[in-house]
């Protein structure tokens, strides 16, 4: 693996636990195990990024 891989992630926790729960013709849905969020936006992130991506996040979510 080169850290190059897609990895999902979900935009309201940031939690990589994302799994894909349906789809078709319309796109697929996603839910989150940790926060248990569903829909259809999803983030992906390149495998060795994901770290650096929940650091600021948390960064980010802490300043609202």
């Amino acid at each position: 693996m080169d850290g190059l891989e897609p990895v999902k992630i979900c935009p309201k926790c940031a939690s990589i636990h994302v799994n894909w729960i349906a789809g078709g013709l319309i796109g697929a849905v996603y839910k989150c195990d940790d926060c248990n969020y569903i829909g259809s936006f999803i983030l992906e992130v390149k495998a060795r990024d994901v770290q650096k991506f929940k650091k600021e996040f948390e960064s980010e979510r802490q300043k609202e």
